[in-house]
């Protein structure tokens, strides 16, 4: 059954939480120092030195990776389902992978993260993973507090496990950018140089989940120098993941995939509890097969958004007598929370009132747009107007 949407799960699973400072401190991994290799002497060693792929052909162990995609592109599931074959070591769409600690931080919190961690405990019952999960909106432009918590838990999750650390994985850079300009080169700059930190530190393979820009060819948003400092680059688009840049190995690698039901229990009301998980399949899509159209943006937005609203602020309500109880946010409140995201302040030139009246259309087109594809269901009770997820 292919995914519809995602529902609370009364608790998370157990084992795969680590909050910051929860763990002690251990001293600092020692930081590489430089040396010279003079030309022969690196020419001869250049077939002796082990390659350390920690996903076969796809990433390398200690490398940089950004894993991009659009707004319910599915890249979060994507990063999930390869961090778990990691952390147990189980092959990935038949490729060999290096088992070891894989941590995982959640910048945007909510409560879908360990719904999706719980279908993945549901569909691999008999698996150990080496995982744990951070969810905090970590800094990693300005605040070098919250780098070296995060490098505090990772040695503390060592030591914890007596396994070394191969994969951290930052979901959304966004977040991790804190209000930082994606299109500057000196933002952009230190988010590169945190995990440039992170990964001299650990050892360990370090990646972004991001968006798309605005003209999918050109890759992930924001300033090009990402794209520069990057090893390898994965898009998430229309079902399929795609190697769009390879510094070392073969690039253009795909695997198509799809995202369907994984069923959790029932909470304490009797609703169904469900969450989702990859499935993968050999060949992308079939031939012939006409292209998808492209998701408008504003229209990815609002599902985002009225995504967040949920996890935040929603609330069970029951939409007339004979209907079930649905969990819902007010419409008001996806409302600002979308206007906010459109543009916080008046462009150069623009009144406030034009600025609301970019933001009151491009909220209403897009929201016609998604009611009339049923995606979201909106309904009056009482004076207040709620939507949800179809």
């Amino acid at each position: 059954m292919r995914r519809t949407s995602d529902a609370p799960i009364p608790e998370e699973p157990a084992g795969f939480y680590i909050a910051p400072g929860a763990l002690a401190a251990s001293p600092a991994a020692p930081s590489r120092k430089m040396t010279l290799e003079w030309f022969d002497d690196a020419a001869t060693i250049a077939l002796d030195e082990p390659s350390n792929p920690l996903i076969d052909e796809l990433f390398d162990e200690g490398a940089l990776s950004v894993i991009y995609g659009d707004s319910n592109s599915g890249k979060t599931f994507v990063a999930l389902d390869m961090a778990h074959a990691v952390a147990t070591g189980r092959d990935w769409n038949g490729k060999r992978t290096r088992r070891g600690l894989v941590i995982y931080v959640a910048a945007e919190g909510g409560t879908r993260i360990t719904r999706r961690i719980a279908a993945l405990r549901r569909r691999y019952p008999n698996e150990r993973p080496l995982f744990a999960l951070v969810r905090f909106p970590i800094d990693l432009r300005s605040s070098d507090a919250n780098l070296k918590e995060l490098l505090s838990l990772i040695f503390g999750a060592e030591a914890k496990v007596d396994e070394r650390c191969v994969w951290i994985i930052v979901d959304t850079l966004s977040r991790a950018l804190a209000g930082g300009d994606e299109n500057s080169p000196v933002d952009m700059g230190q988010i590169v140089k945190a995990a440039d930190i992170i990964r001299s530190e650990t050892g360990a393979h370090f990646s972004y989940v991001h968006h798309s820009g605005k003209d999918a060819a050109r890759g992930a948003r924001g300033h090009s120098l990402l794209r520069a400092a990057t090893d390898t680059e994965i898009e998430v688009a229309s079902g399929v993941i795609k190697a769009t840049k390879q510094r070392d190995m073969e690039c253009g690698a795909e695997f198509g995939f799809a995202l369907v039901d994984e069923m959790l229990g029932d909470d304490a009301s009797g609703r169904a509890i469900k969450s989702a998980v990859v499935e993968w399949s050999a060949t992308p899509s079939a031939k012939g097969e006409k292209p998808k159209r492209p998701v408008p943006a504003g229209q990815r937005l609002l599902m985002t958004v009225v995504g967040e609203a949920l996890d935040e602020s929603g609330k069970d309500v029951r939409p007339a007598a004979d209907w079930p109880i649905v969990r819902a946010v007010a419409e008001q409140h996806a409302r600002s929370r979308y206007f906010d995201r459109i543009a916080a302040q008046p462009r150069e030139g623009e009144t406030k009132r034009q600025l609301f009246d970019r933001q009151r259309k491009s909220f209403e087109r897009s929201l016609e747009a998604a009611l009339r594809m049923k995606l979201l269901v909106a309904a009056s009770i009482g004076e207040e107007r709620f939507l949800w997820t179809s």
